[in-house]
């Protein structure tokens, strides 16, 4: 469904569009750069979830939400402007700070982590993902943080 990568300041992903078990539908953005500088990563396998969450997490990531924002819908890498790395997986709360190297998330992440464990920068790991997890495609999608 997704591999989203993070080392060094790049947030990286795939841009395969997700149709269940049928041919890919096409590409999509999967990573953002929020008004606060924020990037923001989000796999999941609900149409148009990703877009719930990007509103959820613009709006401060409130415990009262639209109902249609499933707990346990996705996976997603929020990265603060000044380099704080968030995780959450099918759970409407963060984990954070890290205090990490690297970090992945989707389908493909256990390639990406393999491949930033042998020195690959997060562009390089997610392109790794997409030759080897049938759930990640090219092309590969970076934000960089500002400053």
């Amino acid at each position: 469904m997704t591999t989203i990568a993070y080392r060094d300041g790049v947030l990286a992903s795939d841009s395969r569009a997700y149709s269940g078990d049928k041919t890919p539908i096409g590409s999509k953005q999967k990573i953002h750069r929020l008004a606060d500088g924020t990037l923001l990563g989000v796999s999941t396998a609900s149409i148009g979830g990703d877009a719930l969450v990007r509103r959820w997490v613009e709006a401060g990531c409130p415990a009262a939400r639209n109902d249609d924002l499933k707990p346990d819908s996705f996976t997603a890498l929020m990265v603060r402007a000044n380099g704080d790395v968030f995780y959450a997986n099918n759970n409407l709360e963060w984990t954070g700070p890290l205090d990490v190297p690297f970090i992945a998330a989707g389908s493909g992440e256990h390639y990406a982590l393999g491949a930033m464990a042998m020195g690959a920068s997060a562009e390089r790991a997610v392109e790794v993902a997409c030759e080897l997890d049938v759930w990640s495609a090219h092309p590969i999608r970076t934000l960089r943080l500002e400053g």
